[in-house]
Formats: structure tokens, sequence, C-alpha cells
């Protein structure tokens, strides 16, 4: 019977102890910038890695957008397949670069990539989605099932067989 109070005085003294912790958690964590806490319990700054960090994000985005105006030139004077490969490589830097999948999607599709160009439509409405832009990503839905729609048609003229012309009276 003496073993539960005893549990019950080790638990609370082990919670009051641990108060000044979650204090530094919390004053930590409201506070802006990069940190780790040590074994004691001590607030570690790491700005200068997050920064670097963050100077990386800022020049990955910045070619990102350089290379999607590169796509968006070369989708302009016709050359589609250069221009989807340079919205790869804007995707390869930013995978969340919504516009340079939505303008891949028509680059792909024009090159007779449709099922690519149907990938891209639904990622872009997965980011859409993502970011509560619910009305964006509907607005994707009509040239996704236009695509989609395209790609049934060819099927289905595929797997018709070629009906061969009657042979003209004489």
């Amino acid at each position: 019977m003496l073993k539960q109070p005893y549990l019950i005085y080790a638990f609370s003294s082990v919670l009051i102890a641990s108060l000044p912790l979650f204090q530094i958690v919390a004053n930590a964590q409201e506070e802006p910038g990069c940190f780790i806490l040590d074994s004691s319990g001590q607030v570690n700054r790491l700005d200068p890695l997050c920064k670097r960090d963050e100077q990386q994000k800022l020049r990955n985005a910045m070619k990102a957008k350089e290379l999607y105006q590169q796509g968006f030139d070369l989708g302009r004077r016709g050359l589609y397949k250069e221009a989807s490969e340079a919205f790869t490589q804007a995707i390869n830097l930013n995978p969340d670069f919504v516009e340079a999948y939505m303008v891949r999607a028509h680059a792909r599709g024009v090159t007779g990539d449709k099922q690519g160009g149907v990938e891209d439509f639904q990622k872009a409405i997965d980011i859409y989605r993502a970011r509560g832009q619910s009305q964006m990503a509907d607005m994707l839905l009509v040239p996704l099932n236009s695509l989609q729609n395209e790609m049934r048609f060819e099927q289905e003229n595929k797997s018709k067989p070629e009906v061969e012309d009657e042979p003209k009276a004489k």
C-alpha cells in the first residue's frame, strides 16, 4: 500500500523537475529561427546553418523560374520537346512549382506524351489542393479531362479494325 503514494510522489517530482525544460522548449519554438536543444536543455541556435539552407532554396527557386521562362519561350516558338525538358529541370529544382507542371502538361500533350500530361495536371491539382486552393485545382479538371478523353478516343480507334473501302462497281 505504501508503493502507490511513493510512485505518485516520484512521478510528480519528475514532472515538476521537467517543467523548466518544457518552458525552454516552448520559448524556443516561439522564436523564429533554427535551434536544437542539447542534453542539458540549453537552446543552441543554428541560424547560420539554416540561413545557408534558405539561401540555397532561394537560389534554386530563382534558377527554376529562369528555366520556366526559357521553357515558356521555347514553347512559344513551337519547340515543345525542348520546352518540356526546361520545365522538367525547373521542377527538379522546385518540386512544388505548380505552374511548371501545368505548362509541361500542355507541352507533353502536344508532343504525344498524353499520359505524362495527365500526370502533370494531376500533380498540379494535388499541389493546389494541398495549399487549400481548391478553386484553382477544380479549374485544372477541364484540361485534365480533355486530355484523358483524347487518350480514350485514340485507344478506342486503335482497337477498331480498319474497314476497307468497298470495291467500285464497273
